[in-house]
């Protein structure tokens, strides 16, 4: 287990290392380009909804699928394991190798044999082992794990990558793609010949026939596979599925998301040693391929997990490693950082919490900033993000999660505290805005000032039955604090429509933070008191302003409790409100001739909002609005994250603020109080940038018809 403070060490180091970010910038950049070229030529989204299907249900019938492909892999002439854990495989892979005294091993890229620790394991046996695939061989001369799952080199510029050849090869290799790859090529063209076993993975298995499926570019993977007398397969469990139609349909879902191509350049399907029957048509083993395949099949914990409801999703995953490179985590820390052991990102933090001990894992879940982009790339939609969440609430919180979970649930103290800094911020606030403070990690960033004092609340009003449909608004922390006026600017853009705003003095944090922090406890605690809130209440309408925490209100709480589904349905955002009652937007007519960048919130994306219906429907309100592209970048505010991880939250802001200043604009508008807070705290408002808003402070609604749609919803 790594120490707490290496973690942390190794995480300043990953935010300083300069080739690291221009490595990773390079890559990630380069793959969404390919993608998003090949999404525009592609139905991507249905093939993204059959793979799932297929997946699902090769997972509800594993245990027949693995014996299936067992004994028709059996029947091809192959020798197959089950290996129930690291251990056991490597024993079996010893005694290959132990009654071929074999001395070279040159292997194709197989994370599953990084999970077992085979090359270690045959080192210390005094074999010679060569990995064949160029980034898997760029990190074995650096004495490195791969730090992605189908490019183990990512992190590494091709100027880094060029040293190490030279001084490997005794020879000076330039700093070029094709020079560096030619060199490889030249090395390790004999060795082929020379090995006495070849070593890969699988990407996939087909029951029906005891088929392997092995994707590759370089063709290492073919001549791993083909020309030494012995080939060993190693793979996991849920790799099987039932027939060639599935794993052709998952072939294409793994690579459009793998590499922004329609297919890779070797496909190959291995179905027993290879044979001939040219001879009187009688079958002889071993022709110019290999005449022995042992195929070891791993479970390491992964049965167990196919019977879990919960976690089950995980074996949906097809490495492709797509999520890994729209994640904003990973685009600024990389795999060896941000992921577990083994397996890199999120989805390595998923496979080692399967596979090892959660004690290697557990302060690396809080780098998820709950972003949801590699939800939204998945190949399978994996709930990577929510899975993360899941097992965090599982696990339960640490000693330093479960205090600042209980002081941001505490409404009385954060209101004491909070008063008390509205007091003394006047002493160093200039104009809007604090001075910059040493602890942001950011020169230049300011926190927005705090209203409570310029807060006008109402006092409760005898309410009349069925006078007007009360609509309670969802406030949340952030505008309770710092931007009370939006609230104040929607109930009275309410009012004209002939509904009832009301703010409830009792209502409470949405909770989000306690569900971030693991701390399932206080969530449950915040969720009673909102809910008996609602109760008393028994509000029509229930409106957000933040979608995290519409996402929390409407899809956590009824998971949690079953009594909050009865509001399940009367919970919007603005969106969603005016649309469900025919409302049309209205933007200021001041801002109709203004340069308009907006942030679309990440969480809001999250939930299944299309970028390019939202710029429609603002362009139809009156907001001739722009934006970054089809991956907006986060923000950095990422809600509890910023707290737990100041360092990276700043990095990852530093990024954004230079993306919105390339577009010059003179008005910003986003839809989350955590967004506007943090473009207010990092972006100076005046002569350059006219404003900051929140959508709310922008539109108003308007009735489509004559009739106040208030009284039309009491009708």
């Amino acid at each position: 287990m790594w120490p707490f403070r290496k973690k942390k060490r190794l995480l300043r180091q990953a935010l300083k290392n300069k080739n690291l970010q221009l490595a990773l910038e390079r890559a990630s950049n380069h793959h969404w380009r390919q993608y998003e070229k090949l999404a525009a030529s592609m139905p991507l989204e249905e093939l993204k909804a059959k793979a799932r299907q297929i997946k699902e249900e090769c997972l509800a019938n594993l245990p027949a699928l693995i014996k299936e492909f067992i004994d028709k892999a059996t029947e091809a002439g192959s020798k197959v394991y089950l290996a129930e854990s690291s251990e056991e495989a490597l024993k079996q892979i010893d005694e290959i190798i132990s009654k071929r005294q074999a001395r070279l091993i040159i292997k194709s890229k197989s994370m599953v044999s990084e999970e077992i620790g085979l090359n270690n394991f045959l080192i210390r046996k005094g074999i010679q082992v060569v990995e064949t695939d160029l980034g898997e061989w760029i990190v074995q001369l650096a004495g490195e794990k791969p730090s992605h799952i189908t490019a183990p080199a990512l992190h590494k510029t091709k100027e880094e990558i060029a040293s190490l050849l030279s001084q490997h090869l005794g020879r000076p290799v330039p700093p070029d793609s094709r020079e560096i790859t030619r060199a490889a090529r030249d090395y390790m063209r004999p060795l082929f010949f020379q090995a006495d076993i070849g070593i890969s993975g699988a990407n996939l298995a087909i029951a029906e026939s005891g088929t392997l499926v092995i994707i590759s570019n370089e063709g290492n993977a073919r001549l791993v596979t083909s020309l030494p007398p012995v080939h060993i397969a190693i793979f996991t469990v849920e790799k099987i599925v039932a027939t060639m139609e599935q794993a052709v349909t998952l072939i294409k879902a793994l690579v459009t998301s793998a590499s922004g191509k329609p297919l890779t350049s070797y496909v190959s399907f291995i179905s027993g040693p290879s044979s001939t029957t040219d001879i009187e048509k009688e079958q002889v083993i071993g022709v110019h391929g290999p005449e022995e395949l042992h195929i070891i099949i791993l479970d390491n914990g992964r049965l167990a997990i196919a019977e879990s409801e919960k976690y089950r999703e995980i074996l949906a995953c097809l490495k492709c490693g797509g999520c890994m490179l729209v994640c904003p985590i990973f685009q600024i820390l990389g795999g060896h950082v941000f992921g577990g052991p083994v397996y890199p990102g999120g989805i390595g933090l998923l496979f080692s919490f399967m596979t090892r001990s959660t004690d290697e894992i557990s302060f690396l879940l809080s780098l998820c900033a709950d972003c949801k982009k590699c939800e939204s790339f998945c190949p399978v939609g994996i709930h990577t993000g929510e899975l993360l969440l899941r097992l965090k609430n599982d696990l339960g919180p640490g000693w330093g999660e479960k205090i600042l979970s209980f002081f941001m649930r505490k409404k009385n103290i954060l209101d004491k505290f909070l008063k008390l800094l509205s007091v003394g911020q006047k002493f160093w606030s200039k104009e809007a805005h604090w001075k910059p403070l040493p602890i942001i990690w950011i020169k230049d960033k300011r926190i927005p000032l705090i209203k409570i004092d310029s807060r006008n609340r109402k006092k409760e009003k005898q309410r009349l039955p069925k006078e007007r449909p009360r609509v309670y608004l969802f406030e949340g922390c952030l505008n309770r604090f710092f931007f009370p006026e939006i609230t104040e600017r929607v109930g009275h853009s309410l009012e004209t429509l002939g509904f009832e705003p009301h703010v409830s003095a009792d209502q409470v944090c949405c909770g989000a933070p306690s569900f971030h922090l693991g701390d399932q406890a206080g969530l449950r605690k915040l969720l009673d008191q909102n809910l008996n809130s609602w109760k008393r209440e028994n509000p029509s309408i229930i409106l957000t302003f933040c979608p995290t925490g519409y996402h929390v209100l409407k899809k956590i709480y009824p998971q949690i409790e079953p009594e909050a589904r009865v509001f399940e349905s009367r919970i919007y955002d603005l969106i969603s409100f005016a649309e469900s009652l025919g409302l049309r937007l209205n933007a200021e007519k001041s801002l109709r001739d203004k340069r308009i960048f907006y942030h679309p919130p990440c969480h809001l994306l999250a939930r299944g909002e299309k970028l390019e219906e939202r710029v429609s429907l603002l362009k139809k309100a009156g907001l001739p609005i722009i934006i970054e592209g089809k991956q907006p970048a986060c923000c950095g505010f990422c809600g509890v994250f910023s707290f737990r991880h100041p360092q990276v939250a700043a990095r990852l802001w530093k990024k954004k603020k230079a993306k919105i200043i390339s577009f010059n604009p003179e008005i910003i508008i986003t839809e989350c109080p955590g967004c506007l807070f943090q473009l207010k705290s990092g972006l100076i408002e005046g002569k350059e940038i006219k404003g900051i808003y929140h959508l709310a402070e922008i539109i108003t609604f308007e009735a489509t018809e004559e009739k106040k749609p208030g009284l039309a919803f009491l009708q």
